[in-house]
């Protein structure tokens, strides 16, 4: 081995699935769920309090992780078995997806040893470069008991791969099905139930959460009308929430509240391991998630809109070699883009000219402000997120709504403020940037598989 590539840090990117920083963000803020792992990694390195996904739903956001690319760049603008289902075709760079190196790519070029254990779930984007994948591998959403059944099987998996003995320094990714076992099944018979449904748990208030604490309350906004233009109102996913009480509420939220907890303590375990082997100082450790969850905010469940509950996501940094410990950031605006540039660049690893994405490395060593703004991206709905503002352009059953909300003020997300008076001049800055983006990016408002063309065709053309 090389002198250079020995002083190369090694890499652990830890990712969770539909984890809500409403509930647990590496504060340890009283009213936060027991999370002592992400807590313990918050307080050795960096934490991030404004970081967005660049699409909220599993595999756009996951395939931004891995490329740095936005999804209508890497192609990937839904679901891989949401496409497969409209095109007929699983999505690959053959048809549907952008030609680009990845985040695996460059590490095992750089002479690193590579390992992912855990949902994929990004059409192959994040098995690119890999040389070691476990006991199994696992791409799709993660139903019912799955993260709880298999997650086990992938933090053993990733414990044998940092013990192992090597000349090498690792990139690695832990990648958690939970806490997505909240999600709502799609069909088959038990079509529409989560793992709150299947198992005796918070169902009534004498049914104590963990630590004989209560049940977990109902979030602030609950009772809070979503604002319109902000969902798809009619989506499958809504049409059963009018009619769960706020019993059923406390469960579902209470059962979220386990998954998380347990998600933790598996993370826990990793940071444990680091320290037994010796490895701490030399190794870089990053949490975050493809997205977040509503648990109940605005009466709503799930992801793919913009509230702050479900576009959210935690972004952690642990490197003692670079970045003071307890640091918390407030000021940028980072997003899923930026997590292949950074972890290169803290690498000493050249970033791919074409991504999206960019370092905010200096953030961490300079408390630099290295990024004022970002944009994210859904299947019927574009955001800007700018100072303490989050503009919203959508495009809902036929009507187009600009919505604009001052989360300084209205943190529950309540209030459309879009040229109310006094907000007049934000409102056209907003409009204008973002008419700038969609220019530059080439793009509209929508996404929809059924629009996809394969490049063989192309070809054949």
């Amino acid at each position: 081995m090389s002198t250079t590539l020995q002083k190369k840090p090694n890499v652990i990117v830890i990712i969770a699935d539909q984890w809500s920083t409403k509930m647990a963000d590496g504060s340890g803020d009283e009213g936060k769920l027991n999370t002592p792992g992400i807590d313990r990694l918050a307080e050795e390195g960096i934490r991030y309090e404004q970081s967005y996904s660049s699409y909220p739903l599993c595999c756009p956001a996951r395939a931004s992780l891995f490329t740095g690319l936005m999804p209508h760049n890497h192609g990937l603008i839904d679901n891989e078995e949401i496409i497969e289902h409209v095109t007929g075709e699983f999505p690959t760079t053959e048809n549907f997806l952008a030609q680009t190196e990845t985040m695996g790519e460059v590490f095992e070029k750089a002479g690193y040893d590579t390992g992912f254990f855990g949902k994929e779930h990004a059409a192959g984007y994040g098995w690119k470069g890999i040389e070691d994948f476990g006991s199994m591998t696992c791409s799709r959403g993660g139903y019912l008991a799955e993260g709880s059944v298999f997650d086990p099987i992938f933090t053993k998996d990733a414990l044998d791969f940092i013990k192992r003995d090597r000349d090498n320094p690792f990139y690695m990714t832990l990648s958690f099905i939970n806490p997505h076992d909240i999600c709502k099944t799609l069909g088959g018979p038990v079509g529409g139930k989560n793992i709150s449904d299947a198992i005796f748990f918070c169902r009534d208030d004498d049914e104590k959460y963990l630590r004989g604490q209560d049940r977990k309350p109902l979030p602030d906004n609950f009772t809070d009308r979503f604002i319109s233009g902000m969902i798809k109102h009619e989506d499958y996913m809504y049409k059963e929430l009018e009619e769960l009480d706020e019993n059923y509420w406390q469960q579902f939220i209470s059962t979220y509240g386990l998954l998380i907890e347990n998600t933790d303590w598996f993370i826990e375990l990793v940071l444990e391991t680091l320290k037994a082997q010796g490895l701490e100082e030399d190794t870089i450790v990053l949490f975050t998630a493809d997205h977040g969850e509503m648990m109940g905010s605005h009466r709503l469940i799930a992801k793919t809109v913009f509230y702050e509950e479900s576009v959210k996501t935690p972004m952690i940094i642990r490197y003692p070699s670079a970045v003071n410990p307890g640091k918390v950031d407030d000021n940028n605006i980072v997003s899923t883009i930026d997590i292949m540039p950074t972890l290169l660049d803290l690498c000493g690893l050249e970033v791919p000219k074409q991504i999206d994405g960019s370092s905010f490395k200096a953030s961490m060593t300079d408390n630099a402000m290295t990024h004022e703004e970002t944009f994210c991206e859904s299947y019927f709905a574009r955001m800007f997120r700018f100072k303490q503002y989050k503009y919203v352009e959508s495009h809902v059953y036929g009507e187009d709504y600009q919505i604009l909300i001052d989360l300084e003020k209205d943190p529950n997300e309540t209030k459309n403020v879009f040229n109310q008076p006094g907000y007049e001049q934000v409102s056209d800055y907003a409009s204008t940037r973002m008419k700038e983006w969609l220019k530059q990016e080439g793009i509209g408002l929508e996404f929809n598989a059924k629009n996809l063309k394969s490049k063989s065709l192309e070809t054949a053309e």
